[in-house]
């Protein structure tokens, strides 16, 4: 069983194009978040791939969530953690480690979607990332199908400052205060029903951020309209989402 959180659809083609290479079964981590649901239990000898994208360095917080969630996979179970990034994972997979245990940690560099830091990539950037991601795939599959032990991450430089400082201030400080809607928003609740943290509802027809964002991003790059921003930043910056920018 592969579980994934995507909020623009990079961690979703990942995990299952990984998923259709090993034969299993592949979920989205949001829908049992926003229902409340428990996964079903592992049996000995099954398997167990955790797909997401990096968010400052670390697991989103949704992935915690959902391991609070999840029963703990018993002996025998091989356990695999796959982050999709836009630059460097740091320590990721060690802050990961303090939830569950992992016998195989991957990283893919894919297009950067955090529009706050930048807007969408070239198209040419975006191709190289996606056909280089398409290569390395198979590689990782390949590794689940035999049970590999092995840690093959692009952590960067000084990966624990950027993971447990940077990373520390990151979770502390993101808020969803700026976000608001222009008047191209119809009222269609797509953001609402995007968000893995059920952070947003519809007040007279327009959504309302409830104070526990991650920064996800999910509704502003998916939003049919393009009718939510982020303060000014996002104004005039172009949207992304897997594989429709592609």
């Amino acid at each position: 069983m592969i579980y994934y959180f995507s909020a623009t659809g990079n961690s979703a083609w990942v995990a299952h194009t990984l998923a259709a290479a090993t034969a299993d079964q592949c979920e989205d981590m949001s829908t049992y978040l926003k229902s409340a649901r428990q996964p079903a239990p592992l049996a000995p000898g099954e398997r167990l791939g955790l797909v997401f994208p990096v968010h400052a360095w670390r697991p989103p917080r949704v992935v915690l969530n959902f391991l609070n969630q999840l029963p703990p996979p018993p002996a025998g179970c091989y356990v695999f953690a796959v982050c999709t990034m836009g630059g460097f994972a740091g320590d990721t997979f060690a802050f990961l480690r303090q939830f569950i245990r992992l016998d195989s940690c991957y990283s893919v560099l894919m297009p950067e979607n955090y529009i706050l830091l930048t807007g969408r990539e070239p198209d040419s950037r975006l191709r190289r990332k996606i056909t280089a991601a398409e290569a390395l795939l198979p590689q990782i599959a390949a590794a689940i199908l035999a049970g590999k032990k092995e840690f093959v991450v692009k952590r960067g430089l000084l990966a624990g400052f950027f993971t447990h400082c940077l990373g520390a201030l990151f979770a502390r400080r993101v808020n969803d205060r700026k976000f608001h809607t222009t008047a191209k928003c119809n009222g269609c609740g797509t953001c609402a029903g995007l968000c893995p943290l059920n952070n947003i509802s519809l007040e007279n027809g327009r959504p309302r951020w409830q104070g526990n964002c991650i920064h996800c991003m999910a509704c502003l790059q998916r939003c049919p309209q393009q009718a939510i921003e982020y303060g000014k930043i996002t104004l005039r910056r172009k949207r992304y989402v897997f594989p429709d920018s592609c």
